[in-house]
């Protein structure tokens, strides 16, 4: 028959089994979160290139009126130089079209200059849909491969239940309640094995007596860490 130190040793190592298949079952769901978070972080982001864009384009076609109102304006001006009755007016009206044609020149580079920053946002927008699209492909291959794993860990999960169970029967009545409370509390931490007079949770020395209890192998509870400690057991 195993000693005891065995048999507590390996409901523990039971324990940090479980606690292994529960904490990937836990990331599942949050690496999920994750993707779906930048998702829609992203297309936030897209929203604001798409805004970009929209507001350049109405810049453009703002910058357009005014350059087609000014070589309207121009065109008026010319009619006038045209039949200007003074020479005086004919200075008035050819200084009138110089600071237009300035106007319109600037007013071109202007459009330009927009006309850039479309191009520019067009590539943001169409960058961002392609990360949207990329994300949105990589969440559903993160969700399809974690539902295939999900089955195969709640069987194990199942399976290391139930053998927890049978094990568990090795636990003395007298510590049963404060057993279940300390797994409820700490999960695989629950237990910790005692060697060479120390507790390996906290690594704070026994007192002699319990040193000499521990030796013959009765269980007790850490005064500091509050685990339920075991003695690691020896070879034969």
């Amino acid at each position: 028959m195993a000693s005891a130190g065995a048999q507590f040793g390996h409901l523990h190592s039971l324990h940090v089994r479980l606690k292994d298949i529960l904490d990937q079952l836990a990331k599942g769901p949050r690496q999920i979160k994750v993707r779906q978070t930048r998702i829609a972080e992203a297309e936030q982001q897209l929203g604001l290139r798409e805004q970009e864009l929209k507001d350049a384009r109405s810049a453009v076609d703002r910058k357009n009126l005014d350059l087609k109102s000014k070589e309207a304006h121009l065109h008026d001006l010319q009619g006038k130089l045209n039949t200007a009755s003074s020479n005086r007016e004919y200075d008035i009206i050819k200084g009138q079209m110089e600071a237009d044609r300035v106007a319109k020149a600037v007013l071109e580079d202007e459009i330009l200059e927009w006309l850039d920053r479309v191009d520019a946002r067009t590539q943001d927008v169409a960058a961002a849909k392609k990360q949207i699209a990329d994300l949105n492909e990589e969440l559903k291959a993160y969700s399809a491969d974690f539902e295939v794993k999900s089955v195969e860990l709640r069987d194990r999960e199942k399976h290391l239940r139930a053998k927890i169970s049978e094990v568990e029967t090795i636990i003395p009545s007298e510590l049963k309640v404060q057993y279940q409370r300390l797994v409820e509390a700490y999960g695989a931490e629950a237990m910790a094995s005692s060697e060479n007079g120390m507790c390996n949770q906290c690594f704070v020395s026994l007192t002699p007596q319990n040193r000499v209890q521990m030796n013959s192998g009765k269980l007790m509870i850490c005064s500091v860490c509050g685990r339920l400690l075991y003695p690691v057991a020896r070879d034969e």
